[in-house]
């Protein structure tokens, strides 16, 4: 089965809003359409994107119509979902996906919507977009690069992400499909229908706000199951707030990622910008990817 690459899309796009998790103030969407009408693209809303159901954005069947309203709408070119948070799990089995592989359109997000980007990547082999939300957006329209780099991604510009030198890189050089973003998500969905088949790509993993014996147990579990022997690399981004308990683990959130992967015979870049940190930069999910780590740094390439 090939993979699906949406279009490229062109100014003047139509961008659809949906909260398919967790529930947002009511400044996040008039936020996200100015920074579209700035840039040049239209957007739509979804008729729940900025309800409230205990913590979510709307009840189940309401994040769900939404949701399902834009991929089913054949002007929506690019799905954007506000924020992550938690809900997304709750609602991936009722969504109909079977338009994306025939008329493949984008879908942006991470964190929580993780889940999405599963579905997309191992049941539908689709490329989408882990990237920033309009959660993200910075209040004082004070934008980042990799709100320009979201969007030249997204219209087909090349992307070449370097990082700097780093202690716990593995070097070496691979190629792959990009899969992965948020660890707790991953673990979660081991042994589902949405798990992973390691074979041939390269796992990306971002972490917040976890317990550092947490990550230890969720990186013993890709470990057992056997995820971490086939990969082609591993790309370690943000992981931002871990926390210790009252007795310290003894290493930190990338040392304990060093030593569960340094028997394996393939490259690690650690401290890639991407995650719950800004820049959050815009990763090709389900791409074919070229990673190099060598002495001078990180090179990853479309």
């Amino acid at each position: 089965m090939s993979t699906a690459i949406p279009p490229f899309i062109k100014k003047g796009a139509l961008f659809g809003l949906v909260s398919p998790a967790g529930r947002i103030d009511s400044d996040v969407v008039p936020r996200a359409e100015a920074f579209l009408e700035k840039h040049g693209f239209r957007s739509r809303r979804g008729k729940y994107v900025s309800h409230e159901h205990n913590q979510f954005s709307g009840t189940d069947e309401e994040r769900i119509d939404d949701l399902q309203a834009m991929i089913d709408d054949p002007e929506v070119e690019v799905i954007w979902c506000s924020r992550g948070g938690y809900g997304t799990l709750r609602i991936i089995d009722t969504l109909d996906f079977s338009r994306m592989p025939v008329q493949p359109k984008w879908l942006v997000g991470f964190s929580d919507i993780s889940v999405i980007h599963a579905t997309l990547q191992n049941n539908y082999n689709t490329v989408s977009v882990h990237g920033p939300m309009p959660v993200n957006l910075p209040a004082d329209n004070n934008y980042g690069a990799e709100w320009k780099h979201l969007l030249d991604l997204l219209q087909g510009h090349d992307i070449v992400y370097r990082t700097p030198p780093n202690i716990l890189n593995k070097q070496g050089t691979s190629a792959g499909q990009l899969i992965g973003g948020n660890l707790s998500l991953l673990a979660a969905m081991t042994g589902t229908r949405y798990d992973f088949d390691p074979r041939g790509k390269i796992l990306f993993i971002e972490e917040v706000g976890e317990q550092l014996y947490h990550l230890d147990r969720m990186m013993y579990q890709l470990k057992l199951s056997g995820k971490l022997e086939h990969l082609k690399g591993l790309i370690v981004g943000h992981f931002t707030d871990m926390k210790d308990g009252k007795i310290p683990f003894g290493n930190s959130a990338r040392e304990i990622i060093r030593d569960i992967t340094e028997h394996y015979d393939y490259p690690v870049l650690f401290d890639f910008p991407a995650g719950h940190e800004s820049p959050n930069e815009p990763l090709l999910m389900g791409a074919q990817i070229h990673l190099q780590v060598s002495d001078e740094g990180g090179l990853v390439v479309y």
